[in-house]
């Protein structure tokens, strides 16, 4: 990530200093769609966009923004991660090219714990999976008490650490030779006692929120795949992280074509004397109609591949369009056409 001046943050977002929580928001969400490497190719807006994650990081969320503020730095023990500061992180499923999980690292025996990770699942039609779109999600999560600052403790006291496990979450169990390590059963392994629960959250520091954010789909995902929002989950409990967003993509059929990884299939009619003549023949494709060569002698069954008409996904990659032909027969004839079709079988026999 670019190093950032921190008294950029505001200029960079284009706000006041004095702006209200959603503006700074909205602002932050119009720029996301005008950086975001799915819309802008430029290789300067990838860095771009990091820069106003990193800005939206710290002006986004109350707590650093205070901070920052104040001190002219948001670099403070304990802040609530509420922001979606690094929003579009990877993207997974089916093998086919848009990364993995990434392995998560392990959190010292001090470290708070992470929030739950929360699934959802988007409805894509066919197109918009095929040419990429942009959704608009609403989900429920939970954020750190802005009562409390997330500590579960009421106004004007701490939490204290826990007596029975010194703060450690665990305590030790003797099993003959052994010593096994288990959940304090006093804290539950938060290694902390409220005495003096906040009346907002009742002790938990954590509330409800209705969350809205935009998750953009790039060009050629398919059923099953899917995108994980680091930080879009739940909030951990004393003041532990968040926990992920993953967002599953369920992508309806098409009525005309089957898609199979980079390829369009297709199933097309031809006219029996264009199949026996050769020639060319409309084709509707996903980007449009075009021409395809017949070959003369074409039977049915036979199959055609149509270079470049299939999947454009948005790292560049291109699938085809392969045509399985089925030769027309019409079932109702003209006396003239049939006199036509006995002399072309009396030429041919």
């Amino acid at each position: 990530m670019n190093i950032l001046a921190e008294d950029d943050y505001y200029d960079l977002l284009g706000v006041e200093k004095s702006a209200t929580q959603d503006e700074i928001k909205k602002a932050y969400r119009t720029l996301a769609k005008k950086y975001h490497p799915d819309r802008n190719p430029d290789e300067a807006a990838g860095e771009k966009l990091k820069d106003i994650n990193a800005a939206y990081d710290v002006i986004g969320d109350p707590e650093k923004r205070a901070s920052y503020d104040r001190y002219g730095t948001a670099d403070a023990q304990g802040i609530d991660m509420n922001g979606f500061g690094d929003l579009f992180s990877s993207f997974f499923g089916g093998g086919r090219g848009f990364g993995g999980f990434g392995r998560r690292g392990g959190r010292g025996r001090a470290g708070p714990p992470p929030g739950q990770t929360l699934r959802l699942s988007i409805h894509l039609t066919f197109e918009e999976a095929f040419f990429g779109t942009e959704k608009d999600i609403a989900f429920n999560r939970k954020i750190h008490c802005e009562e409390c600052k997330g500590s579960g403790a009421a106004a004007g006291s701490s939490p204290v650490t826990c007596p029975t496990c010194r703060g450690q979450g665990q305590v030790a169990r003797s099993m003959g030779f052994l010593s096994v390590a288990q959940t304090c059963p006093t804290c539950r392994g938060t290694g902390e006692r409220i005495d003096t629960p906040c009346k907002s959250c009742k002790g938990s520091g954590l509330q409800n929120e209705r969350s809205e954010i935009p998750i953009p789909i790039p060009a050629g995902v398919e059923d099953g795949q899917g995108i994980r929002i680091q930080r879009g989950g739940n909030a951990g409990p004393r003041r532990g992280p968040h926990g992920d967003l993953i967002v599953m993509f369920a992508v309806e059929p098409h009525d005309t074509f089957i898609r199979r990884g980079l390829h369009i299939y297709l199933e097309q009619e031809i006219p029996f004397p264009l199949a026996v003549t050769g020639g060319e023949t409309e084709v509707p494709t996903m980007h449009g109609s075009s021409k395809m060569k017949v070959s003369k002698g074409t039977t049915g069954g036979t199959l055609f591949r149509m270079k470049g008409k299939g999947v454009h996904t948005s790292d560049g990659r291109k699938g085809d369009q392969l045509v399985r032909v089925q030769i027309q027969i019409p079932k109702k004839l003209t006396k003239a056409q049939k006199e036509y079709l006995r002399k072309y079988s009396d030429i041919f026999t």
